[in-house]
């Protein structure tokens, strides 16, 4: 669908406005910004005042026709006081001053400062609409209630949709399907000239939380056209715009590169967008057969899903200033696979100049692996459907059913990673890391870390928690591909995993007392699957300069998925913070993206509100400046004052080989300190599995 010439045209007079509807009404000729202060409160989100912000001075009856165009009126001046701190931050951003006037219901003659005191200073002044719009507030809200806007890019006109809180671009193609001859072939990038982002698309084709909507976590669906992203803003420019551009995060979601997908209503940006003033980008990409199957050769490569992440880093190259987003200034960010992903991305070369930051969470050190190793598990089963070699093989490939190929990464092949291809891929990633350049010359900012005991929702069952016998457990996750067999007696002999009441004859100066079996057996799991790995990048990082700067952190405080709480050990009951528990994997997502609130999950204590404040503050402070380190004169003119407090007498210090500290976030935050659990990566990291 092509949408009229008439889009082109800048709203100029009274009857023009009054002949189109809101969803005609381009923004690309009003700077439209959302005024919501978010206290972090999401028990509040939808009953906190909401007004749509109109920067383009022009007389009373133009600002009341553009209102009513956006099916909105002009903002009581009573109102004004509701948005003091949205006041404050457009002056310390130099996009309003103290004496500017604006249009309100209060008068069709005299605009009104913001303190709703009128004045005759200005006939043409910027003004405020209400905003009515619904608050997304749950997985499966229903979208065509909401206002929809438009905005053009390059050729292309995106419409999308106006909440309580931000503006949200849904379902956006930035690839062509990756269907029929371009099933496993590299991600080609998307033209268009009209997009209906009003609607999330299907995630990729997957079994488990995501399959559909058995667990109620994907109301959108499958499919193996999936290659599309969604974008997330508080405000939107016009072309004429003096509005400084923002920082843009783009996240790469987790799930093993088998699971997982960018609707996921955890990375819901409303929250995000609205509270650290980012441009959001959440893009599916390609999971497990489809994404990463590899026959070691050039016509079956592997790295499919690489492109398709690579492929949304162009879009934003090319669309998000349209979107208020800075494309000079990007920071892929991801959670463990997603991690991974972002590793992948800042060690390809085809990452040089998309992106300037990197923040990885519970990460390791990458998922890779050599095509021999990947044709030598994959070749043999597809042989039992395709029993032919090169393009052959490749047809037929493309001509099996998706179900078919799905199945197999159920019943035959599980295991998927990234390719060193020697193209997308040149090394292993620390390896490449480990030769300083070219990324030194790229200057990349990182922000890295973990939680405390990710292995406990990792595992999931595998662990009986009532286990008495240490060595029991070893064994078991010996079995689980935990631990290599060296690294188990390595555990064992060292002395280092001591358990209250229980006998070892192996003693050590450095050891670590656990209070139980299962307790110590976490700490190995985490140590070995996390925790080590993700300290070999940093240590390496440093020590060849690979980026401008590093900050490390380890998370001591964490609200589990409502979906992912193996034992129900993962978080703690409302009002009962002293209640012992694991801070698991996952366990951090809710705090960066403020998304509790849409998986009904309650407030247990006021610290869950100020904690997850700082973290979003910290995560986009370092988007904006390359430190986590929240400005001050920043935090004061948005009244975040649980931040402020929480910065008051501590700062996260940057990490490097002379002073190795890591910042132990938590709220109130605890003394920065050494890498925890060196000792035990002593032990574990000699006798790691390289692929």
């Amino acid at each position: 669908m092509q949408k009229p010439s008439s889009w082109a045209l800048a709203l100029t007079g009274v009857f023009y406005l009054a002949l189109v509807s809101a969803a005609d009404v381009e923004p690309s000729s009003n700077d439209l910004t959302i005024f919501f202060h978010n206290n972090g409160n999401w028990s509040s989100h939808g009953t906190r005042p909401s007004a749509l912000f109109i920067n383009n001075p022009d007389s009373y009856s133009v600002a009341a026709s553009i209102c009513e165009a956006y099916n909105e009126t002009l903002l009581d001046c009573k109102d004004f006081s509701d948005y003091a701190y949205e006041f404050s931050y457009q002056q310390y951003l130099g996009i309003i001053n103290e004496n500017q006037t604006f249009w309100s219901s209060c008068s069709s003659s005299d605009p009104v400062n913001s303190q709703g005191t009128a004045s005759t200073s200005s006939s043409a002044s910027a003004f405020f609409c209400t905003n009515n719009a619904p608050v997304v507030s749950t997985v499966d809200t229903d979208y065509s209630k909401f206002p929809t806007v438009s905005i053009q890019s390059n050729g292309t006109v995106f419409e999308g949709l106006r909440d309580h809180m931000a503006f949200r671009f849904i379902g956006i193609p930035f690839a062509k399907p990756p269907v029929d001859a371009l099933r496993f072939r590299y991600a080609e990038d998307w033209n268009g000239s009209y997009v209906n982002a009003t609607r999330y698309s299907a995630g990729c084709l997957q079994y488990g939380w995501f399959d559909g909507d058995s667990y109620g976590l994907n109301p959108w669906g499958n499919s193996e056209d999936c290659l599309y992203l969604n974008v997330y803003s508080s405000s939107l420019p016009s072309a004429n715009s003096s509005a400084p551009l923002k920082p843009v995060m783009l996240w790469y979601h987790g799930g093993g590169q088998t699971t997982g997908t960018g609707t996921d209503s955890t990375f819901d940006g409303a929250s995000l967008v609205s509270r650290s003033d980012v441009v959001l980008v959440v893009p599916n990409y390609r999971l497990n057969i489809f994404g990463y199957l590899s026959t070691g050769d050039d016509i079956i490569p592997g790295n499919f899903a690489l492109t398709d992440k690579l492929s949304a880093l162009h879009w934003v190259q090319k669309h998000i200033t349209d979107f208020g987003g800075d494309p000079n200034n990007v920071t892929i960010f991801g959670q463990s696979a997603g991690g991974g992903s972002v590793i992948d991305v800042l060690t390809s070369p085809y990452g040089d100049g998309l992106f300037n930051g990197v923040i990885l969470q519970s990460a390791g050190r990458g998922h890779d692996t050599y095509p021999e190793k990947a044709a030598a598990t994959n070749v043999p089963v597809l042989n039992q459907y395709c029993n032919s070699t090169g393009w052959e093989r490749l047809q037929c490939l493309q001509e099996l059913p998706a179900e078919t190929l799905l199945n197999l990464t159920y019943s035959e092949l599980t295991s998927w990673e990234s390719i060193v291809d020697g193209n997308y891929v040149l090394d292993m990633p620390w390896a490449q890391v480990a030769k300083g350049q070219p990324l030194i010359s790229r200057k990349i900012k990182y922000l890295s870390g973990h939680m405390v005991e990710e292995a406990q929702s990792l595992l999931e069952t595998v662990l009986n928690p009532n286990v008495t016998s240490f060595e029991e457990n070893l064994e078991i996750l010996l079995n689980d591909s935990q631990i290599t067999h060296d690294q188990a007696q390595a555990i064992v002999t060292s002395g280092q995993w001591q358990i209250d009441g229980y006998a070892s004859n192996y003693t050590s100066d450095l050891a670590k007392t656990f209070s139980d079996v299962y307790n110590a057996s976490i700490n190995v799991a985490t140590d070995a699957q996390i925790t080590c790995l993700g300290y070999e990048l940093h240590q390496i990082g440093a020590a060849v300069s690979a980026f401008d700067v590093q900050w490390i952190y380890v998370m001591h405080r964490g609200y589990a998925l409502s979906y992912y709480d193996y034992y129900n050990l993962c978080t703690f009951p409302v009002g009962k913070p002293e209640t012992p528990y694991y801070r698991c994997h996952s366990s951090d997502l809710y705090e960066v993206f403020g998304t509790a609130y849409l998986f009904d999950q309650p407030i247990r204590v006021a610290e869950d509100v100020y904690y997850t404040n700082a973290v979003q503050d910290m995560w986009a402070s370092f988007a904006r400046t390359g430190n986590p380190n929240t400005k001050t004169d920043y935090l004061q003119a948005r009244g975040y004052n649980t931040t402020l407090d929480f910065f008051a007498n501590w700062s996260w210090p940057e990490y490097n080989t002379y002073s190795p500290q890591i910042a132990n976030l938590q709220y109130p935050p605890l003394a920065p300190s050494m890498l925890p659990d060196l000792a035990h990566c002593k032990i574990l990291l000699p006798y790691t599995t390289l692929i």
